[in-house]
């Protein structure tokens, strides 16, 4: 069982708010399971502050057929609240059954 781990997707949609206009809605879409794949983390500061800002990123597998028009501005969420931004995504050029999408998590 290759995919086994379970995220929730959310995206965009335009909405039509109280003035009549349309504006961008990030709502959830679905929930998917996939493949996920951590490649590496790092650690930077924050405009010369002591603040420090740490991150990791990882690459997701996940059937064509459970998202069928990916977009950039989508972006994962798992059970415990960690919110998987996308960086980019393209097919799988191995196995072209599936989606490869690079995230990345920011933790501060």
């Amino acid at each position: 069982m290759r995919y086994r781990n379970k995220l929730e997707l959310y995206g965009s949609s335009l909405v039509e708010n109280e003035l009549g206009e349309l504006s961008k809605d990030f709502g959830k879409i679905k929930d998917v399971y996939c493949e996920i794949i951590p490649s590496h983390g790092g650690v930077k500061s924050i405009g010369g502050t002591e603040v420090e800002e740490s991150f990791t990123m990882q690459r997701i597998f996940i059937r064509k057929k459970s998202i069928k028009e990916p977009k950039i501005d989508m972006y994962f969420k798992d059970s415990l609240g960690c919110k998987y931004e996308v960086l980019d995504f393209f097919p799988n050029y191995k196995n072209n059954a599936e989606w490869e999408f690079r995230t990345r998590i920011n933790y501060e």
